[in-house]
């Protein structure tokens, strides 16, 4: 190992001191402190958590490279690639550690190794986005998988929690045995785990029957980690299952890692027989946009609502990729990272939402729609709020939802897709139905039962509205620059 290798992970290594720290941290304490003080906020862990997700932010844009950083035998690189979603993810952690505290002291289960969980979960998510070889993405993706059971079964003493973490873990070994057998195929065809070769040996060679069935395998196996359909089944009762704050979590960052797996192994990896996985992803982003959005319409759970959401705008996400394949031009790739920043902010903000309302009435709110009902005049900056998160995941212009949809389908319409881009339009409008649905019953149906909330909202969970609220409204107003920095990472990316 060179001077060199550790200088590309700084960023993981900064996360793996302060996981570290925080699982010491609750080693040491007296066990009349930690019995004394069961359900009361864990401010050293908090404090541990937080700084190690912005001190690995940080560290990543003081590595900004001149040039891509190959490290660990062409295994791992940190480039303008790595660092977009190091700084994405870590801002995601943040945000979530954030919301975090007063739900687990309201639900009396505040401890430190949560946040430890959240710190693993996050390395995985680094170094999946920095793998160009299966091997460290197989070895990071499961890392980030196993903490990811975990933090879904964090209310043990719940069955609804213990039976999400279960489906989780069943749907998700299945989906890395797929994924694996499908990478060992790939090397009995190739010789090869690294992307750049398997990509220079598929690209000499062609679509062997063989080939196009490992690069199915591995793209079904990702279809899980995104929530694609029909490989979605587990999202709904995990997301339902979860403590709130770790499902907000849930839906942007492991699925924005998976995102920059597929992306980054199929145009390097697969670049020999992108017309062939193109029409793959075509049929997945189809099926999972009019599952995700059909299925939403029937919901009368919030929460689960929202997990029917996060599967359709996989769905919107997909139909960049088959754009990205079919025309062999990255500019839709570029709208899916616009997309997944954009999705990041706005679906935190709403599940952040939910969190702050299942915290403030643990007992009395259920996630349920008539729960809703007169949120908007009792507390109108939490209604204004949730509405703005729900009509940016709409698509409404001027929000970040409208940017990201716009970058997407535009690229899929310059790929000769448009009848593609037609349906996703669509399909949208439809998802308006139930996410206006969630407005109305806040600001003009009466409550059949008055929620009372004992405390307006305030602390970290204010403070990871107000960072979500604003990145909603300043990436849709003025988005130039976030696409300035796409365009950036994509040259060094390619380059």
């Amino acid at each position: 190992m060179k001077a060199a290798d550790l200088i590309a992970v700084i960023p993981e290594l900064v996360l793996l001191v302060a996981a570290c720290a925080v699982l010491l941290a609750e080693a040491f304490r007296k066990e009349r402190e930690a019995s004394s003080l069961r359900g009361r906020p864990r401010r050293v862990a908090v404090a541990l958590a937080l700084a190690g997700t912005l001190g690995s932010v940080v560290a990543s844009l003081a590595l900004v490279p001149g040039e891509a950083r190959v490290t660990f035998n062409a295994t791992f690189v940190l480039d303008e690639w790595g660092i977009f979603f190091n700084v994405l993810f870590g801002v995601a952690a943040a945000l979530t550690v954030l919301l975090s505290p007063r739900y687990l002291q309201a639900h009396d289960r505040h401890l430190g190794e949560y946040y430890a969980l959240l710190l693993f979960t996050l390395i995985g998510m680094d170094l999946l986005a920095g793998a160009r070889d299966f091997l460290v993405f197989y070895v990071a993706l499961e890392l980030m998988a196993i903490s990811s059971y975990l933090l879904a079964a964090f209310f043990r003493y719940r069955l609804r929690s213990n039976e999400s973490s279960l489906k989780y873990f069943l749907t998700g070994a299945f989906a890395s045995a797929v994924l694996l057998y499908g990478i060992s195929l790939l090397y009995g065809q190739t010789g090869a785990t690294d992307y750049w070769t398997i990509g220079r040996i598929l690209g000499s060679e062609g679509a062997a029957p063989a080939v196009l069935l490992s690069v199915f395998l591995v793209g079904v196996g990702l279809a899980f980690k995104v929530s694609a359909a029909p490989f979605h089944m587990w999202t709904p009762d995990v997301y339902q299952g979860a403590p709130t704050p770790i499902t907000a979590f849930f839906s942007v960052g492991p699925k924005a890692a998976a995102f920059s797996v597929i992306i980054a192994a199929f145009i390097f990896g697969f670049g020999g027989v992108a017309k062939e996985w193109s029409v793959f992803f075509i049929v997945l982003g189809i099926a999972t946009m009019l599952v995700g959005n059909v299925v939403a319409l029937v919901q009368t759970n919030v929460k689960r609502m929202l997990a029917y959401s996060s599967i359709a705008h996989a769905g919107y996400m997909l139909t960049g990729l088959a754009a990205v394949g079919w025309s062999r031009d990255v500019y839709p790739a570029m709208g899916v990272l616009v997309y997944l920043a954009a999705y990041t902010f706005m679906n935190l903000g709403a599940f952040g939402v939910l969190g702050y309302l299942k915290t403030e009435a643990p007992s009395s709110f259920d996630y349920s729609l008539g729960r809703l009902a007169g949120l908007g005049r009792r507390s109108p900056w939490v209604g204004l709020l949730f509405s703005l998160f729900l009509i940016s995941l709409t698509g409404i212009p001027g929000t970040a939802g409208f940017i990201g949809k716009f970058w997407v389908f535009s690229g899929v319409v310059l790929a000769d897709l448009w009848w593609l881009a037609v349906i996703a339009v669509v399909l949208s409008a439809v998802a308006a139905y139930f996410y206006l649905r969630v407005i109305i019953y806040m600001f003009f149906r009466e409550p059949e039962e008055q929620l009372v909330l004992d405390r307006p909202l305030r602390g970290g969970a204010a403070v990871a509205l107000a960072v979500c609220a604003i990145a909603t409204v300043v990436i849709g107003v003025l988005p130039a620059r976030l696409w300035d920095a796409v365009t950036e990472v994509f040259a060094t990316f390619l380059g």
